[in-house]
């Protein structure tokens, strides 16, 4: 089959599920929309050129480039507020619709308008606080370029006003009235809780936490996008709580320095070129004739095939995406269900949170005080472990149902695919072995991976050409801004509840349930499985990650086996009805409904939840690797 035939077109995947759901995408002429995929591929280039060959020279001359660093985290802040709102306007943003489908159609339009008019007041409060921050730092240098520190405020001012001008566009699509109708309607939402803290404000403690929820699902359920939730959620909570909302644009702007993060384009941007450049239909190839004369061959494959990829994209919808595209066609010829595909494709998804490279896992270790070497070697055992699960029971039912397996395969034509594959296999080698072996940083190793599954896209597989190269960097860079807009805002609003002492309030509610590590680790797990399946993936760990591994730390428990313990409950939530995104979208993919998919994923959602209890209760599943080679 032509690499052509195979490989998924991120950009349009981008549009149809807007469109499916309605997002805002493509408003504009395609020069104009050109131009944003080129300002987009130019940062993320730049960025991937300055790391790359920072990372050469030190190689080859001992010596480092002192200010590439600097101009690549320059790149990042462009990226995480430019990109992030290119983004929104293509409606690649996450946004929970139940609320709104749950309307009467009447008045669906207009709560429609009224989410955009949320974004547009995050924008205007984002800029009136950011003034007084270009003004303060003025006179304060940068380290390396010294130049004022200011202008790293810029791309945050470019992407509020873009954010501005998207909004704009948007509100036009829709009515007068409607437009009038919901501008009240915010107005008074606005006026009303502005009354109600000045009388009866400050806000603090229990009763300030539990508006700043409030508030947060409220908005959630009224399909404003999420990363917009997460911001003006801390806006609002730290006037209410009477402090300067000065420090939420501070902390947005800070929420994106850590270093590490400067890998999260290039882990993007890899699983793209993988995707795009023609390098997933051979690891499928290859899974498939290793394990395909198992019974249930293929969907033993697509268990696989997730192990090898999940984690690299930045998107759970893209992994999912990915593999489900590349097999979806031969499940079909082979008589599978395509509920039963889409209900192991889920599974998979929830096995896959913990596979280095994960995003999730080193977004989690960036803001928080672990390792992401150790951490990425402390999540392949549990993903194993569920793995091994979800192959146990495909086998049980596919005796049970009388699945196929794959045609047998001579050693000969085993060994031409493994060759084909190859090159492909060792991207996700270069990133874990750099990494874990300490090879380079995680943002250098992360560079180097890009720059290898470039060549071999070209030159092995020749699945992409300039042109097409360009399109995969500019849907790398929206998806990567929306990804970093998304850890802007978390770490922001996690910040604001830290000070108001929301550890404090759920140690002591924690302390009603016996205070025992056995309830607060319950506790974690259904916290993280409501909150997954709500918020998505990220925003729920950003938000209430940090937290939990500094409790995690108070009860005795190891904050790297509590980790991974988290991360797969999160997972667990992302693919779970009736609000989890991740699982609709599967779906989707496979041409299915949910009503048929649902009876056919509990059996496989059974065994996730017994191979996460056993992980809660044996640390060593996550540890004991780790230990085994000396990560701390």
């Amino acid at each position: 089959m032509n690499n052509s035939d195979t490989t998924i077109d991120h950009h349009n995947l981008s549009v149809e599920i807007a469109s499916e759901l309605d997002l805002p995408h493509q408003r504009f002429s395609p020069s104009v929309e050109r131009t944003f995929d080129y300002l987009l591929a130019l940062v993320l280039f730049l960025e991937l050129i300055l790391l790359f060959g920072n990372t050469a020279v030190r190689g080859i001359f001992n010596t480092s480039l002192v200010w590439a660093n600097e101009v690549a985290e320059y790149s990042l802040t462009s990226l995480a507020f430019i990109g992030g709102a290119v983004a929104y306007h293509r409606g690649l943003h996450l946004v929970m619709r139940l609320g709104i489908d749950k309307l009467p159609s009447k008045y669906q339009a207009t709560v429609e308008c009224a989410r955009h008019y949320f974004v547009i007041a995050v924008a205007l409060i984002g800029l009136y606080f950011a003034l007084p921050m270009w003004h303060d730092s003025w006179n304060t240098l940068t380290v390396v370029l010294q130049i004022p520190k200011s202008w790293t405020l810029l791309p945050f001012f470019i992407g509020m006003g873009l954010t501005l001008i998207f909004a704009y566009f948007e509100l036009r699509r829709h009515t007068s009235k409607e437009n009038i109708v919901a501008f009240i309607l915010v107005a008074s939402l606005s006026g009303f809780w502005y009354l109600l803290q000045l009388y009866t404000g400050p806000w603090l403690g229990t009763s300030g936490i539990g508006f700043a929820l409030f508030l947060l699902l409220f908005l959630v359920f009224a399909g404003v996008p999420i990363a917009y939730v997460l911001s003006v959620t801390a806006y609002v909570f730290i006037y209410s709580s009477g402090e300067d909302p000065m420090a939420v644009s501070l902390a947005m702007s800070n929420g994106i320095s850590s270093f590490i993060l400067l890998a999260v384009p290039f882990f993007i941007l890899a699983g793209n070129v993988m995707t795009d450049g023609g390098l997933t239909k051979p690891l499928a190839d290859w899974v498939t004739a290793m394990v395909g004369r198992m019974r249930g061959g293929l969907l033993q494959a697509l268990v696989i095939a997730m192990y090898i990829f999940s984690g690299i994209s930045g998107s759970k919808i893209a992994d999912v995406a990915a593999v489900g595209t590349t097999l979806k066609g031969m499940l079909k010829d082979q008589g599978y269900d395509p509920a039963e595909s889409s209900a192991v494709l889920s599974a998979a998804g929830i096995m896959g949170e913990t596979i280095p490279p994960s995003l999730v896992m080193m977004v989690l270790a960036s803001i928080t005080t672990l390792s992401v070497a150790t951490f990425f070697v402390a999540g392949v055992i549990p993903a194993a472990v569920l793995g091994l699960c979800l192959m146990i029971i495909i086998n049980r039912r596919a005796k049970k149902y009388n699945w196929p397996r794959c045609p047998s395969l001579s050693w000969s034509e085993k060994f031409k695919i493994s060759v084909r594959a190859l090159p492909a296999l060792m991207v996700p080698i270069i990133l874990i072995i750099g990494i874990v072996g300490g090879i380079a940083t995680t943002t250098e190793v992360s560079s180097i991976a890009v720059v290898f599954s470039i060549i071999v896209s070209v030159f092995v597989y020749k699945g992409m050409n300039v042109k097409s190269f360009i399109t995969t960097l500019a849907d790398s860079g929206a998806m990567a801004g929306m990804v970093l807009f998304m850890v802007s805002a978390g770490s922001a609003l996690s910040w604001t509840l830290a000070i108001s002492g929301l550890q404090t309030v759920v140690s002591d509610f924690l302390a009603l349930l016996g205070g025992s590590a056995f309830a607060f680790v319950s506790f974690s797990i259904v916290l993280m499985v409501i909150m997954g399946s709500i918020l998505e993936g990220l925003p729920s760990l950003l938000i209430f990650g940090p937290m939990l591994l500094h409790l995690a730390q108070v009860y005795g428990i190891d904050p790297m086996a509590f980790g991974i313990v988290i991360i797969i409950s999160m997972g667990i939530g992302t693919f779970i009805p009736p609000f989890g995104i991740c699982y609709f979208v599967t779906c989707s993919v496979m041409e299915t409904s949910v009503e048929k998919v649902t009876p056919r994923f509990i059996p496989y959602l059974s065994v996730l939840l017994i191979g996460l209890v056993c992980i809660a209760i044996f640390p060593s599943i996550s540890l004991w690797l780790p230990h085994a080679l000396n990560l701390k």
